[in-house]
């Protein structure tokens, strides 16, 4: 019988392997990197998610101005944006003044009557759904914009404020001077948003 002179060899270059997985220490070293990876990386998410809420906000409320600008251009008459009453196709004011939270939606009208309150003859535009509870909106002259045939506001220039509840810096800036035309700033708000 003939002898396999390569075993010997064999086994020197290739051990059998007796043990096959991962120690419990190259375990926990390797949970232990995921999960501070992941946290980290947690932070940046939320913050991405937030901004991209904060975009979709500012988006629709420009799209309502543009909207309720297109619409007195085309001959409507006075069209105004107001913010609503919570829970209702209304507007919560008629004031002009003062730093008030949009938080509830606002809708769109052609004014019939020009009183700035969405009644009677005037007809319903479009409405706007109430914002997510992680933001607050606020108008920095009241309760309505009015536009003219023109596309110049029949109210206060003013601006918009929205920022997160929950994120610090996540802020955003609508201004809307007397011309009627719409300008989106990132960054810091210019009046305290929140107390």
């Amino acid at each position: 019988m003939r002898k396999d002179r390569a075993a010997p060899l064999r086994a020197q270059l290739f051990p059998p392997r007796r043990n096959q997985g991962f120690t419990l220490n190259e375990l926990l070293l390797t949970l232990g990197v995921i999960t501070l990876v992941s946290t980290l990386g947690m932070g940046s998410f939320q913050r991405y998610i937030g901004d991209v809420r904060a975009d979709t906000v500012i988006l629709n409320l420009r799209t309502a101005l543009m909207l309720a600008r297109s619409e007195a251009i085309k001959g409507t008459g006075s069209v105004v944006l107001c913010r609503r009453k919570p829970g209702q196709d209304q507007c919560a004011g008629s004031s002009a003044k003062n730093k008030l939270f949009w938080d509830s939606g606002w809708l769109v009208f052609a004014d019939a009557d020009e009183n700035k309150l969405f009644d009677g003859d005037d007809r319903l535009i479009r409405q706007f759904p109430p914002l997510d509870e992680s933001f607050a909106l606020k108008w920095n002259r009241g309760d309505y914009i009015a536009y003219e045939g023109d596309g110049s506001l029949d109210s206060n220039n003013g601006t918009f404020c929205l920022g997160s509840r929950h994120l610090d810096g996540i802020e955003r800036e609508l201004a809307i001077p007397h011309t009627g035309r719409v300008r989106v700033t990132a960054g810091e708000c210019s009046y305290t948003l929140l107390p």
